[in-house]
């Protein structure tokens, strides 16, 4: 894996988090949906209460396994924020989190540095030599 890619894992991570996220959120509405029609149907065939049970149960179990991916994804996340924050030059070291951490546009970076967009593309190219460094030496 190159530096940049290594970096570049991020942005998808994040996304798939969210749609994890997003997934969890239904879930766990299904699951209250469920079991407030549980708690509000009469009392009588336990053969249907014990489905409900099984069902709330499983949609649980699911939103654990969804939890524990998010957990992972988010530690991919941390290990490229703690690779960046030793990137000793500073202005490398924005460059890289605007773009790869906040996910910045180029336009943008270079509105929020009050520079050229040339200049952004410069300065980040700058900025992979010197990360690519700190890359090697941890990885």
């Amino acid at each position: 894996m190159t530096a940049k890619e290594f970096l570049q894992q991020v942005y998808f991570a994040q996304q798939e988090v969210e749609m994890k996220l997003e997934q969890i959120e239904r879930l766990q509405s299904l699951a209250t949906r469920i079991t407030t029609r549980f708690k509000s149907t009469p009392s009588g065939s336990n053969s249907i209460d014990s489905r409900i049970e099984i069902s709330v149960a499983e949609i649980h179990e699911q939103i654990n396994r969804l939890s524990e991916e998010v957990t992972k994804l988010l530690s991919v996340s941390k290990e490229v924020q703690a690779t960046i924050a030793q990137v000793e030059k500073v202005i490398s070291r924005r460059i890289l989190e605007y773009r790869y951490l906040s996910f910045f546009t180029w336009k943008q970076i270079a509105i929020i540095m009050r520079t050229s967009l040339r200049h952004v593309y410069k300065l980040h190219k700058e900025a992979l030599g010197n990360f690519s460094a700190q890359f090697t030496k941890c990885h």
